[in-house]
């Protein structure tokens, strides 16, 4: 779902069409729809017995954080791609812009592939058990591990 709501920003690096912007909302809607309820259900896994409300609210904290720099960053890359007042000879430079917010975006579903033995506590569970299967467990559960700390 990451994936898929990261691929959507794409659509408006390569055009700045009406047809873009229906497929980059699209796809950003499936790409969170996938990955949301994967959110809660990963956060649910994780918390102790009574603290679910806790782990909720704590996994929405990244996206709160995000919103003051993501308005500075995105109020300084309209400035320059997109200003308000165009001069004779200059363009707007919409798809640069987006092209940038994309490999931004992709960077997210990137790390967490990357970071998913250590998110997941599946890297600490090999080494304490000794296991060598690479899911780090027997595949019981997708969440099988020990809680983050």
């Amino acid at each position: 779902g990451t994936y898929v709501s990261a691929i959507s920003v794409f659509f408006l690096a390569c055009s700045t069409s009406i047809a873009a912007c229906v497929l980059f909302v699209v796809t950003l809607s499936v790409g969170e729809a996938i990955w949301s309820p994967r959110l809660y259900d990963y956060a649910m896994s994780v918390s102790p017995e009574g603290r679910e409300g806790t782990y909720m609210a704590l996994s929405s904290a990244p996206l709160f954080l995000a919103k003051l720099p993501v308005g500075f960053v995105s109020g300084l890359l309209l400035q320059r791609y997109c200003p308000e007042e165009v001069g004779d000879g200059e363009v707007r430079q919409s798809r640069t812009m987006w092209l940038i917010i994309g490999l931004t975006t992709v960077v997210s579903p990137i790390m967490t592939t990357v970071l998913w033995g250590y998110i997941s506590g599946r890297d600490s569970d090999k080494k304490e058990e000794g296991r060598d299967d690479p899911r780090g467990g027997d595949g019981a559960g997708y969440y099988q591990h020990t809680p983050l700390k």
